[in-house]
C-alpha cells in the first residue's frame, strides 16, 4: 500500500497537482518541484483551451455524429477545462493539507503499532478498489488517443489528443486524493473504536492505565475530527466543481456513447472499450461518496459495549463528547456526502441523458 502511495504521488508531482514529494514516509518540497509544477501548471492552463477546441472539432465532426448534437462536446469539454483550471489554481489548498493529513496519518501508524491492531478489512478493500479505478481509468486514457484518432494520420492530432487525455487524468487523481484523506480518517476512528472496545472490556488493565488509554483515544479522535473537517472545507469547492463536471460528462457521454453503440461504421472493440471507461469513472466517483459515508459511521459507531455499571467518569464524559460531536460534511454547506445523494444524482443522470437522447430519435425521424 505504501509504494502505491508513493507512485501516485510521483504522477501527482508529474502532471502538476502537487510539489511535495513523498520520502521517507513524508512530505517534502523542494525549489525544482515548486518551479517544475509552477511551469506544468502554466503551459497546461495556456495550451489546453485550444487543444480542447480542436478535440471538440475533431468529435464534433465524426461521420456517425448527427449534426445536431456537434455542439455537445463543445459543452463538455469546456467544462472539462474549467474543472481543472479551477482544480490547478486551488494546488495551494492541497499541499497545505498534506501536512495536516501527513501528523494524523504518522499519529495513527504509531498508536496501532504500539497496541498491535490491524486495519479493517472493509478499508483495506476499499483502498485497493479505489486503486484500480484510478489505475485503470489513467492508463485507458493514453490508449484512447489512439484507439479513437488512429485514422487521423497527423502527429498534431496525436499529440493534442494525449495532451488533453493526461490532463483529463487530473479529475481523477484529484478525486483519489480526497477519497485517502478521508480514508486514512476512517482508518483511525475505526482503530479508536477497537481500542476503546478493548480498555473497556479489559479485566487486568488497572483504573490509572485505562484513564491514560481513553485520554490518548480522545485526543486522537479531537484532531481526527479537526482534520476531517479542514478536509471538507479546502476540498469542498473544489469537490463541487468536480461533481458538476462528473454530471455534464455523464450526460453528454451516456447519450453520445449511446449514439455510438447504435452506429455500424465503428468495430465492436471500440464500444466495450469506451463503455468499459465510462462505468469504471462511474464507479469511482461512487467510491468518494461512499468513503465519506464511512467516516460518519465510524465517528459516532454506537459503544453498545459500554456497561453502565463500570462506567469510569473518564470513560462516561468520552462518550458524552463523542455523542456530541456529529461531523456534518456539507460540500461548500450546501448538502451532505452520503450513497443516497449518489442515487439522486444518479437519477438525474439517466433522466437528462434519456431526454437528451430522446431529442435525438426526434430530430433523427424528422429527417
Amino acid at each position: 500500500m505504501k509504494r502505491i502511495g508513493q507512485a501516485y504521488n510521483v504522477y501527482a508531482v508529474f502532471i502538476g497537482m502537487t510539489s511535495y514529494e513523498a520520502m521517507g514516509g513524508k512530505f517534502r518540497q523542494s525549489r525544482i518541484t515548486r518551479i517544475y509544477c509552477l511551469l506544468i501548471n502554466a503551459i497546461c492552463l495556456t495550451l489546453l483551451p485550444r487543444a480542447f477546441w480542436k478535440s471538440a472539432k475533431l468529435l464534433s465532426a465524426a461521420d456517425w455524429m448527427p449534426s445536431y448534437m456537434r455542439v455537445t462536446p463543445y459543452i463538455m469539454f469546456t467544462t472539462n477545462y474549467a474543472a481543472i483550471a479551477y482544480t490547478l489554481i486551488s494546488r495551494c489548498y492541497r499541499d497545505a493539507m498534506l501536512m495536516d493529513l501527513q501528523r494524523i496519518v504518522l499519529q495513527v501508524n504509531r498508536e496501532m503499532l504500539r497496541t498491535g491492531k490491524k486495519m479493517n478489512s472493509l478499508l483495506r478493500r476499499m483502498f485497493f478498489l479505489k486503486t484500480f479505478t484510478l489505475t485503470y481509468s489513467c492508463l485507458s486514457y493514453i490508449p484512447a488517443v489512439f484507439i479513437y484518432q488512429w485514422r487521423a494520420q497527423n502527429w498534431s492530432n496525436l499529440c493534442n489528443g494525449l495532451l488533453v487525455n493526461i490532463s483529463l487524468t487530473i479529475l481523477v487523481v484529484t478525486t483519489f486524493f480526497y477519497f485517502i484523506s478521508l480514508w486514512h480518517v476512517a482508518k483511525g476512528y475505526d482503530f479508536v473504536n477497537q481500542q476503546l472496545k478493548e480498555v473497556v472490556s479489559s479485566q487486568s488493565m488497572d483504573l490509572k492505565r485505562k484513564s491514560k488509554e481513553l485520554r490518548s483515544l480522545w485526543a486522537l479522535h479531537r484532531n481526527l475530527s479537526y482534520t476531517a473537517r479542514r478536509i471538507n472545507k479546502h476540498y469542498g469547492p473544489q469537490m463541487l466543481a468536480l461533481r458538476f463536471d462528473y454530471f455534464i460528462y455523464s450526460i453528454i457521454n451516456g447519450c453520445i456513447g449511446t449514439i455510438y453503440s447504435t452506429t455500424d461504421q465503428e468495430p465492436s472493440f471500440k464500444k466495450v472499450f469506451g463503455s468499459l471507461v465510462y462505468w469504471v469513472r462511474s464507479f469511482d466517483f461512487f467510491l468518494n461518496d461512499y468513503i465519506c459515508d464511512m467516516v460518519s459511521e465510524y465517528q459516532i459507531q454506537p459503544k453498545f459495549f459500554a456497561p453502565e455499571s463500570s462506567m469510569s467518569h473518564e470513560l462516561s464524559s468520552y462518550l458524552i463528547y463523542e455523542s456530541s460531536t456529529r461531523l456534518d460534511l456539507l460540500v461548500c454547506g450546501l448538502y451532505p456526502v452520503n450513497k443516497r445523494k449518489w442515487l439522486q444524482m444518479v437519477g438525474s443522470i439517466i433522466v437528462h441523458s434519456s431526454m437528451l437522447y430522446q431529442f435525438h430519435l426526434v430530430m433523427r425521424g424528422g429527417l
